[in-house]
């Protein structure tokens, strides 16, 4: 399950969440626009200080995956493990 933190006027929080759902992924979208608090907080834990800031729960914890380029790469790599 893959969790997206972003704003509804970022154009790569809006391509992440169409690569998803092209892809067929599970997900949850969480609106960070009157969150500021919630999302200064998501930064400092990841360590990531743009959005959208992409996650992925694996074995109970959450993940970064990055941004939206990093979420490419991951859902290439994962195809690519997936063909062979």
């Amino acid at each position: 399950m893959y969790n997206i933190y972003g704003l509804k006027w970022c154009v790569f929080c809006l391509r992440a969440v169409s690569l998803l759902q092209e892809k067929g992924e599970d997900f949850c979208y969480h609106s960070m626009d009157s969150k500021e608090g919630t999302l200064n907080y998501i930064k400092r834990t990841h360590d990531h200080k743009t959005v959208p800031i992409v996650t992925k729960t694996i074995d109970g914890e959450e993940e970064l995956i990055g941004g939206y380029d990093d979420l490419i790469k991951h859902i290439r790599q994962q195809e690519d493990k997936e063909s062979n």
